[in-house]
């Protein structure tokens, strides 16, 4: 990733399927003022908001290079918080550390849970 964060991520992948944000925000169901508002980092998608863009793009979490498989969503907070602190990167080695300890965070909780 040139610049390791979601939004530019996204939107790169938006790109190479020749879409413009209006297209994906349309085919997405949502509106391409928002869309753009999480490229570029304002915003960061709510677990439903991400499902539709992902849906829309035909593509999964990973495919942005992001393995979100242990936080847990439900639009709660916390997986709001988790992809502010992926986005918060500046470098994939910093995103790659937050990603991390976001997953020995994880880990910890599905231990009390259990």
């Amino acid at each position: 990733m040139a610049k390791s964060n979601f939004g530019k991520k996204l939107q790169q992948i938006r790109k190479s399927k020749n879409l413009t944000q209006a297209q994906l925000a349309e085919l997405a169901g949502i509106d391409d003022k928002h869309l753009s508002k999480i490229e570029t980092g304002v915003y960061f998608p709510t677990y439903t908001t991400l499902n539709k863009i992902l849906g829309a793009l035909s593509i999964s979490i990973e495919d942005i290079g992001i393995d979100l498989n242990h936080i847990e969503s439900n639009q709660s907070p916390y997986y709001i918080k988790s992809l502010q602190i992926l986005n918060a990167a500046k470098n994939e080695q910093e995103l790659e550390f937050y990603y991390g300890l976001l997953r020995q965070a994880q880990k910890g909780i599905d231990i009390l849970k259990s």
